[in-house]
C-alpha cells in the first residue's frame, strides 16, 4: 500500500500543548470587553476557530458588532499575552521524535488557525522549525476552519516550496494526511479532500468520529504507522 506523501499538522493541541493557554487568554481578553465564556463554552464553540473569526463570533453571540479595527486590536492583544507565556508551552510527548523520523521522507506542513509568529516562536524554542517545509497560519487565509482554506493553501505551498522530499509538484489532496485535534479541524480536512487522523488531546474521542482514525496520543505512533495509508 502506498504511503502518504505529505503530513499536514495542526499546531495547537497537536504539536504543542497550547489549547488551555489559548482558551484562558482568549476568555480573559473577552472578559475585559464584558463578554464572559467558560472553558466549556470555548471548547464547544471556539475550538479550532482562529482569532480573526473567533472575536467577531463572540461579539455576535451577545448581539454586538465588532468593527475590523477593534477586532485587529483584540487579536494583537491576545497574541502579545500569549508571547509572554510561551515559555510554558511544551511539545507533546513523542512529537519531536516523530517529526525527526518522517521529515526527510514526506513533505511536512503546519496548517493552523494560530498566528504565524506564535507558531514559529514555539517551534524555534524547541528546535522543531527545520522539520517543516511550510507554515500556513491564520495570517495567510481569510476563512477559518471548518472551511478548508488553510489546508488547501498548505498543499499549494508544499507543491512549490523547496525542501525534502523532491517532486511534490504533483501532490494531490488524496496523498495528504491531516493531523487534527478539533471537530472543526477534522471537518476542514475532509472538506479539503484529505484523510484525517484526530488526536483526542482537546476533546473526547467521541467528538472526533468524522475523522478517518482517532488516537488518544501521538506518543506511541511510529513514523511508519503515521505514513501508512489505511483502507
Amino acid at each position: 500500500m502506498l504511503n502518504y506523501r505529505a503530513i499536514l499538522f495542526d499546531f495547537d493541541g497537536v504539536v504543542a500543548d497550547t489549547e488551555s493557554i489559548h482558551s484562558e487568554i482568549f476568555r480573559a481578553v473577552l472578559a475585559r470587553e464584558g463578554i464572559r465564556l467558560t472553558a466549556q463554552d470555548h471548547d464547544e464553540r471556539f475550538l479550532g476557530v482562529n482569532d480573526w473569526a473567533g472575536f467577531p463570533k463572540a461579539f455576535r453571540e451577545v448581539g454586538r458588532n465588532l468593527d475590523p479595527e477593534r477586532a485587529r486590536e483584540l487579536v494583537e492583544e491576545k497574541s502579545g499575552l500569549y508571547q509572554r507565556r510561551r515559555h510554558e508551552v511544551q511539545p507533546f510527548r513523542g512529537v519531536p521524535n516523530l517529526l525527526e523520523a518522517i521529515s526527510n521522507t514526506c513533505g511536512l506542513a503546519i496548517a493552523s488557525g494560530a498566528r504565524g509568529r506564535d507558531i514559529e516562536a514555539i517551534l524555534k524554542e524547541h528546535d522543531l522549525l527545520h522539520h517543516f517545509r511550510t507554515i500556513v497560519s491564520a495570517d495567510e487565509v481569510s476563512r477559518s476552519k471548518p472551511e478548508p482554506d488553510v489546508f488547501l493553501a498548505a498543499l499549494e505551498n508544499l507543491r512549490t516550496c523547496p525542501g525534502p522530499p523532491q517532486n511534490l509538484d504533483t501532490l494531490t489532496p488524496q496523498e495528504c494526511l491531516v493531523v487534527e485535534d478539533s471537530p472543526n479541524g477534522v471537518r476542514a480536512a475532509k472538506a479539503a479532500g484529505m484523510d484525517c487522523l484526530a488526536v483526542a488531546t482537546s476533546v473526547r474521542a467521541s467528538e472526533l468520529q468524522e475523522a478517518d482514525r482517532v488516537v488518544e496520543t501521538l506518543a506511541f505512533l511510529s513514523g511508519t504507522e503515521l505514513l501508512r495509508r489505511r483502507g
